[in-house]
């Protein structure tokens, strides 16, 4: 490892209730313990520069963004435009521009806008030091395009209260890992997607069948989305089969021909769209064996690297002469491959870090029309695995039904390559057979097994004082699996009473919290070079090159918290200080400083660089770097 260089540090504060913390327990005496109340963050630095440290100048101001472009959508407008700043600075608003955002990406999207109502943009790009260029000026009104809408049968924008409608979808996720709400503030009339799981799939399952058309476009699956954002994954899967999450392996990235994908379900169609290390792929998935049509002469275009917080509509084409993937109408992958079933269940999955929160604008599908099965709002259902629930004499059956669906994803480590006959104890009294959602489906180690059970009537019952479904999952023979993505369907009785739709969650699980720009620190040699791995400095004076990245790193949201300055401390003594606020605050940026190493004894030495925000709330990033002085 570089010792001179090290990844960012989220140094903060830790912040008690109150600032005082008393300890009580039963049994012990003495006055409460408290804690000494704990300062906030500075906001704003003086210039500061200890014995020998040169500060870096101030610059230039910086020149204005080019070429900006509006273009408007729902609620939203989308500004483009060329610059090579560290930051920009956005205001907007009607008669005053009286909103602000910063950013370090050469796009923005504002949210949250009214249909129909004019919007005044600036764009200024913003130096180093906070310095801002005059504006580059623009215009756009807002509005929520139906004109395409005719092509569909399905069109949902999430813009009612209760987004999700349950009637048309069901969240999947693991347990308590993710959640599906309505947006408020910015993010009004949209789905939020939000997740406390890393790498966990999240699927948004629709109730309606996706059904195929009798015509040379047999289906049209659209996902108006800002996923996968810039280190993630969405997946759109069309999928014969009653499944609520599908998992598959490709075989190799390709765009322009269809990919197998060992574990995906037969006759599955899967679009998947990734990104990652500044790069964003899309191709079509297919399960090993699916048959192949003479390919079309069209060539897809690369997709554009991924933006945080900008929607674009993916959509998946089916036609009789193969599978094609658009990305804001233009050609991104496709596959000689024609689906030879005429429904499908839906899914729109995202993977991405821990803390994500994907927002969509619109799902919609074109083919044929399909009836939504009746909603019976399902109870809690609690999977176990191994031996027989003890009956519970106090059990409650569920009222108004005749019986149910369950779906489930066995995740395991079994490497024999064939399933088991897996059975289900249901309410403690009914044995029921599960089988794959979908038939001939590979059995992998570590990848998702979709299964299903029909539950008769007698085993809904309730238990215990949660009043839940109670399923216990028997395996014929030793192994270690993991339940996920449970869901259960109910079928009405008929002629029963429309059951009361579920009341939806309105809190996502996490909110949007700002960070600093990543902070690194390199140290450089009196010239200005880098000093090779290992090798000791002579006392005198060293280069610190510091930079504070507003891209690196991002996973949640582009905006970034004004940047207050930085200081430099040497052995735990500060050195310098370095505001970046002459107009303004700054965004992110690069410095380089000299500081003064003569006094230093030989050995190791540690240089602490801290940036501060503006904003009180908003925790200081530090970086850490360590170097050597010569015998």
């Amino acid at each position: 490892m570089d010792r001179r260089r090290i990844a960012v540090v989220a140094a903060g504060l830790v912040l008690f209730g109150g600032a005082v913390v008393v300890l009580r327990a039963t049994g012990l005496t003495g006055p409460p313990v408290t804690t000494t109340p704990v300062p906030p963050p500075p906001t704003s630095l003086t210039k500061f520069a200890g014995q020998g440290v040169v500060l870096p100048p101030s610059t230039e101001r910086p020149e204005p963004p080019g070429d900006l472009v509006v273009r408007s959508g729902p609620q939203r407008l989308q500004l483009r435009w060329a610059g090579d700043s560290p930051g920009f600075e956005v205001r907007w608003g009607g008669a005053e521009l009286d909103h602000v955002l910063l950013v370090a990406q050469p796009v923005a999207q504002l949210d949250g806008l009214e249909d129909g109502r004019e919007y005044r943009v600036e764009v200024r790009a913003v130096d180093s030091f906070g310095k801002r260029s005059t504006p580059a000026t623009g215009s756009g009104t807002p509005r929520t395009d139906t004109s395409t809408d005719d092509r569909y049968v399905l069109v949902d924008r999430f813009d009612q209260p209760n987004a999700p409608d349950p009637a048309r979808w069901r969240l999947a996720t693991r347990e308590n890992c993710a959640r599906a709400t309505p947006g408020a503030g910015d993010d009004a009339r949209r789905l939020v997607i939000s997740s406390n799981c890393a790498a966990a799939p999240v699927v948004l399952r629709s109730r309606t069948p996706f059904a195929l058309a009798d015509s040379d476009e047999l289906g049209r699956f659209a996902v108006e989305t800002d996923a996968p954002g810039v280190d993630g994954e969405l997946f759109l899967d069309l999928v014969p089969g009653p499944v609520s999450v599908v998992s598959g392996v490709p075989a190799e990235m390709a765009a322009d021909r269809a990919v197998d994908a060992v574990g995906l379900p037969p006759g599955a169609v899967r679009a998947r769209i990734a990104s990652s290390a500044g790069t964003t792929t899309a191709q079509v998935l297919v399960a090993p064996g699916t048959p192949r049509i003479a390919p079309t002469d069209e060539q897809p275009h690369p997709v554009p690297v991924a933006r945080l917080g900008v929607s674009q509509r993916w959509e998946v084409v089916l036609r009789r002469d193969g599978v094609r993937v658009l990305r804001d109408g233009a050609l991104v992958a496709k596959g000689e491959v024609v689906p030879q079933w005429t429904e499908a269940t839906a899914l729109v999955g995202v993977v991405g870090p821990s803390g994500e929160r994907v927002h969509v604008d619109l799902i919609a599908f074109g083919g044929r029309s399909a009836p939504t099965p009746p909603l019976v709002p399902p109870p809690d259902v609690r999977v176990e695995v191994g031996g027989p629930t003890a009956d519970d004499p106090g059990a409650r059956p569920l009222p108004d039904v005749l019986g149910g669906l369950l779906r489930m994803n066995v995740v395991h480590t079994d490497g024999s390559g064939v399933a088991p006959e897996f059975t289900a104890l249901v309410g403690g009294k009914v044995v029921v057979p599960l089988r794959p959602a979908v038939p001939g489906t590979a059995w992998r180690p570590e990848s998702g097994y979709p299964v299903v059970a029909d539950l008769p009537r007698e085993a809904l019952v309730l238990l215990g004082r949660t009043e839940q479904v109670v399923v216990s999952v028997v395996t014929p023979r030793p192994m270690r699996i993991q339940l996920t993505h449970v869901d259960l369907e109910l079928v009405p009785r008929p002629g029963a009473r429309a059951a009361a739709a579920p009341s939806t969650e309105t809190e996502a699980l996490n909110g949007v919290e700002l960070d600093l720009a990543r902070a690194t620190g390199t140290v450089l040699d009196a010239s200005g070079e880098p000093v090779p791995d290992g090798k000791p400095l002579q006392a005198g004076r060293l280069v610190l090159d510091v930079v504070l990245d507003g891209l690196e790193g991002r996973r949640t949201t582009a905006r970034l918290p004004g940047l207050a300055g930085f200081t430099i401390r040497l052995d735990g003594d500060e050195v310098a200080g370095v505001p970046t606020t002459d107009d303004g605050p700054a965004v992110a940026g690069r410095w380089r400083l000299a500081l003064n190493t003569s006094g230093l004894a030989p050995g190791p030495h540690m240089i602490e660089v801290k940036a501060f925000s503006t904003e009180s709330t908003t925790r200081p990033a530090s970086a850490f770097v360590s170097f050597f002085i010569a015998e």
